[in-house]
């Protein structure tokens, strides 16, 4: 398991903090061709119409895992069978391409049209373990040569030095280790099907990337690991900060797990949440002494939101993250399985542009009044929330003149 526990877009990464006016790059000479599209796709919201691409696509370049954490909404080893609910069983029971890899011809058409509506973000993270495609080294150079920033969400247990020497000279920008743990003693536990051993030998690994790109006078690819919080490991968040400045990272992500029928009894209870409300800002303040970034406040304002149970703000998505699947089926968002169309048969800007995706826009542009969530997704709770409000905020007074609304009250605000 890779995201949604997985689907995460770490906190030195522009999540549409262009909405505040700041670009976050590695390359000055593109800030002024990214603050334009930028500004098309506020435009474009705006006039509820699709005027450019995506800010950035989740590529499942693999639909398959080699792991089971025990939190995952698709391979979790508490399910029998694949998916945590309807949603996820009935998407893989009637999908007409069962393919769980990537065909690379595909990727290679895909992320050709993708470049073309002005993307220049792509991340292979998704459902799957993305380094278990036999040429992921490829489809970051193909992403790099279209000058695309590319980071990679993966659980580690692959990325061994020669793929870490391949990867860095391919000119891969970020990566985010879904590690889930701050020490051995739990790893097993979380990752069902892996010894307490695995956690040393990536964080091994990734000391050594630390050392190997120190040698080369290089500083990418950027690490951050990312951490799913449970009742089986919610007593480690300083450990995890201490984790992420032993290998150098530049932040930490922690995120309150988010669980189905068949994994509620990982959630986290009261004294849980007593202990991280002490420890979580204790672990800030060690990653603001090593110049390493974290999402302390937004952790707690997830958890505050999913105990609502409210969607508080409008959704953007659908201008913003499209999500595809290894069989190539572009779907609305990253917890969407309704399909918009599939690359094998249309070029994603086909896609992309089809107006018919317009009815799905109006209900995720509504979605704060009517509280009915996009045909087929999971709208309830969705880490996306948070930065959807952000953005309605600062989008407001120009979104009440257009619109003739008025900014809903919330407490989920950023």
């Amino acid at each position: 398991m890779v995201t949604y526990v997985g689907r995460f877009h770490p906190p030195g990464r522009a999540i549409l903090y262009h909405c505040k006016g700041t670009i976050l790059h590695h390359h000055k000479g593109r800030v002024i061709s990214d603050y334009w599209h930028s500004a098309k796709i506020m435009a474009g919201i705006l006039a509820r119409r699709v005027l450019t691409g995506p800010h950035s696509v989740q590529v499942s370049i693999v639909d398959a895992c080699n792991y089971r954490c025990v939190m995952c909404w698709e391979h979790s080893s508490e399910i029998e069978g694949r998916g945590a609910d309807d949603l996820a069983r009935d998407y893989h029971a009637t999908k007409k391409n069962k393919a769980t890899v990537m065909d690379y011809g595909v990727y290679e058409s895909f992320v050709r049209s993708l470049r073309k509506t002005g993307t220049r973000d792509i991340s292979f993270a998704g459902i799957g373990e993305p380094l278990l495609h036999k040429r992921i080294v490829d489809a970051v150079v193909l992403a790099k040569a279209l000058d695309m920033q590319v980071w990679i969400t993966t659980n580690g247990s692959l990325l061994t030095p020669d793929l870490m020497k391949e990867l860095t000279r391919a000119g891969l920008d970020d990566i985010n280790i879904s590690l889930n743990a701050g020490a051995a003693g739990e790893y097993g536990l979380v990752h069902a099907n892996q010894d307490n051993s695995r956690f040393n030998q990536i964080m091994e690994n990734l000391v050594w990337l630390r050392e190997y790109k120190r040698r080369q006078a290089v500083g990418f690819p950027r690490v951050t690991l990312s951490h799913v919080i449970s009742n089986l490991n919610s007593h480690r968040a300083v450990e995890m900060m201490e984790c992420a400045v032993r290998i150098g990272a530049i932040a930490v992500s922690y995120r309150p797990v988010d669980t189905c029928a068949q994994t509620s009894r990982f959630s986290l209870g009261t004294e849980e949440r007593e202990t991280l409300s002490r420890t979580l800002p204790a672990a800030a303040g060690l990653g603001n002494k090593n110049g390493i970034s974290s999402n302390v406040d937004t952790f707690f304002q997830l958890l505050a939101l999913r105990d609502a149970g409210n969607i508080p703000s409008p959704c953007f998505a659908g201008w913003l993250y499209p999500f595809v699947l290894a069989n190539g089926d572009v779907t609305y968002c990253c917890i969407s399985r309704e399909v918009l169309g599939n690359l094998a048969e249309r070029s994603f800007e086909s896609i992309w542009f089809d107006p018919r995706r317009r009815e799905l826009d109006k209900t995720a542009i509504r979605i704060h009044k009517t509280q009915k969530p996009v045909s087929k997704s999971r709208c309830r709770g969705c880490e996306l929330t948070l930065s959807n409000q952000r953005i309605y905020n600062r989008l407001w007074p120009l979104w009440g003149r257009a619109g003739g609304t008025a900014r809903p009250a919330s407490n989920y605000q950023g």
